[in-house]
């Protein structure tokens, strides 16, 4: 179901594509001046010869003097009658046919040259413009796609560039054609999908794309059926709630609490201070907000790939994907004490040119006491939302100058983003929570920017905004004396910079023995470099503490390690100390993540020594 779902996304984007450059085209098609496009502003009907009966040989006698003969048509050029002799039939005129010319009235055969040509072509032309030249062109032409045989062209020069087509072997008028022509063919060339220049609608790209828009349907109705059978299509009018009794791990009854039917379990829980594991906000990606529900609430096709057979079998279902209309009750396996603070933002500051540095303070005055690399899950209202972020610094203009600037809506959704608190406020408890936040951009104005990460990196200071939490789920392991290497990129420095600051500046204080911390932090440029001569103080500061930074697209004065952070990190893994007594904090973008723990694998680290958060 997976393959069908990405497959239907792939197609999704083709045919929608391909059906925005139908109604641009069709569009104009109604709009355009058809007599103009047409190619025959300049085009009119030769003069029919008035024939002498008596003059005209027999056909007989034509027919006995030439070659095998499919059919004889007397036919008019140029104000005289002539015999068009066909030796060869196509099915059609521009099909490959073979041709005479004779003389009706002498039976002499007629070879039609420039001279000819050029008399033919200015009988069927009536603007002010000159020949420029004449010349015969063989098969395939630009003009006429579809004719397959020898043709004259004859040139004009006047103001839309006239060209008039004749067949080489019966003097016929095939086309006439100019720039506002040619302009049009280029519609009617994306309308029909004739991307090979074929002059028909019926090309193996149209034949193709009508079995991607089959396969897009199928897709469509079976993830259709699937959403249906799994409960996923309801209709709900108005904000109903339900009563749910919740129990504990073991069975426990904890109580019966009022959820809301408009809203998932993940999202209705946390209105009773009871929060769920979810890195991905609610999307059904991390797999980490595990329920027990009754055996009989379908499951989802998310859950398919998250969850083993057991636990499914066994009940277990993602809080995210069902609401209170399924179930009655509900089992909580692994539970955060957390409750909603409102927080208002006192300090917001570009730290690079995509990263902003964001302080809030909690209202209220309650002081939160959290690990080093918890994090904050926020909850973002509907709202409007621009794609370059207001009050950006003069400095920093320079890396948004390709950016589309889009104003667009959002939903409301929720977004989680590490804490960058260091030191000793965890632990004595603040309520100055940090934030380092990058914002996610649009390539351009079909896909809209990271609606969280524009949201809060525009907030002014002063405003406000819900957030739940702290969530525990990425920290140190405690009462640990491994060493501790951490690898990290982009705002991928929040939780790290906290686990380091928890490590050197607080908790080294109780520990006899020091171990060694190595930070590998990669970046694109300098400017991008978070916290440099925070991180190098501290290196200077604490001798087991080594900073590693590294740089994708270096400037040329820049001395340091060039390339990607996992690339450094393998030249320098083993150099360090032994394997097994290391242990691995990993925070960064999703290729960052994968080509680190895939190096790691090969150096066959246990999975208990790897931690890792997945958002950034």
């Amino acid at each position: 179901m997976l393959f069908l779902k990405k497959l239907h996304k792939w197609l999704s984007l083709l045919v929608g594509l391909q059906l925005l450059v139908w109604l641009g085209t069709g569009l104009y098609f109604n709009l355009m001046d058809h007599q103009k496009v047409s190619g025959n502003q300049y085009k009119q009907t030769p003069v029919v010869a008035q024939v002498d009966i008596n003059r005209l040989v027999e056909p007989q006698l034509v027919l006995s003097q030439s070659k095998q003969v499919v059919s004889l048509k007397q036919i008019s050029l140029l104000e005289h009658p002539y015999y068009l002799l066909t030796h060869n039939k196509g099915l059609y005129s521009h099909f490959d046919n073979d041709y005479s010319l004779v003389d009706a009235y002498t039976a002499e055969p007629v070879v039609i040259d420039e001279t000819m040509v050029r008399k033919l072509a200015q009988s069927s032309y009536n603007g002010k413009g000159v020949i420029k030249n004449a010349v015969k062109l063989s098969p395939p032409y630009e003009d006429i796609p579809r004719e397959q045989n020898e043709v004259w062209q004859v040139n004009y020069a006047d103001y839309i560039q006239t060209s008039v087509y004749i067949d080489a072997g019966s003097g016929r008028i095939i086309k006439h054609s100019n720039d506002d022509k040619r302009f049009v063919d280029i519609f009617f060339m994306l309308h029909f999908m004739d991307y090979g220049t074929e002059g028909s609608f019926n090309n193996v790209q149209i034949i193709l794309f009508s079995l991607f828009t089959l396969f897009f349907s199928l897709t469509g109705f079976i993830w259709t059926i699937e959403l249906l059978f799994n409960g996923q299509y309801k209709v709900r009018f108005g904000n109903k709630s339900r009563t749910l009794a919740l129990f504990d791990k073991d069975l426990e009854p904890i109580g019966e609490f009022d959820l809301t039917t408009n809203t998932n379990l993940l999202d209705g829980l946390i209105d009773h201070d009871i929060a769920l594991s979810s890195t991905c906000g609610g999307g059904g990606t991390c797999g980490q907000c595990k329920v027990r529900l009754d055996s009989s609430v379908k499951v989802t096709s998310a859950e398919h790939v998250l969850l083993t057979k057991e636990q499914l079998q066994q009940g277990y279902r993602l809080a995210c994907q069902h609401d209170a209309t399924e179930t009655k009750r509900l089992t909580l396996i692994d539970v955060t004490k957390a409750k909603k603070y409102l927080l208002e933002l006192t300090h917001s500051e570009f730290i690079s040119p995509y990263i902003k540095e964001l302080r809030f303070t909690v209202l209220g005055g309650e002081k939160l006491k959290f690990k080093a690399g918890a994090h904050l899950r926020f909850y973002i209202p509907p709202a409007k939302g621009i794609s370059i972020p207001a009050r950006l610094p003069d400095a920093f203009k320079y890396y948004w100058r390709d950016i589309e600037y889009l104003e667009y809506e959002h939903q409301a959704c929720s977004r989680s983003y590490s804490l960058a608190n260091g030191d000793g406020q965890i632990e004595a408890g603040t309520n100055e929570l940090k934030f380092t936040v990058k914002i996610q951009n649009a390539p351009n104005k079909s896909i809209y920017p990271g609606v969280g990460s524009s949201y809060i990196c525009n907030l002014g200071l002063g405003q406000t905004i819900e957030a739940a939490g702290p969530f525990e789920d990425f920290h140190a392991k405690p009462s640990s004396n491994k060493t501790m290497m951490l690898i990290g990129a982009g705002s991928g420095m929040a939780p790290l910079k906290s686990l380091i600051e928890e490590q050197l500046c607080f908790h080294q204080k109780e520990r006899k023995e020091t171990r060694g911390i190595y930070f590998f932090y990669g970046a694109r440029t300098e400017e991008d470099l978070l916290y440099k001569d925070e991180l190098y103080r501290l290196s200077r500061k604490y001798p087991n503490f080594y900073y590693y930074p590294v740089l994708s697209r270096p400037h040329k004065n820049w001395s340091g390690a060039k390339g990607y952070v996992q690339d450094l990190l393998t030249s320098n893994i083993n150099k360090i100390c032994q394997i097994d007594g290391v242990e691995f904090y990993l925070c960064g973008p999703p290729n960052m993540m994968s080509a680190t723990i895939n190096l790691l694998k090969t150096k066959n680290v246990d999975a208990t020594n790897i931690a890792f958060d997945e958002f950034i």
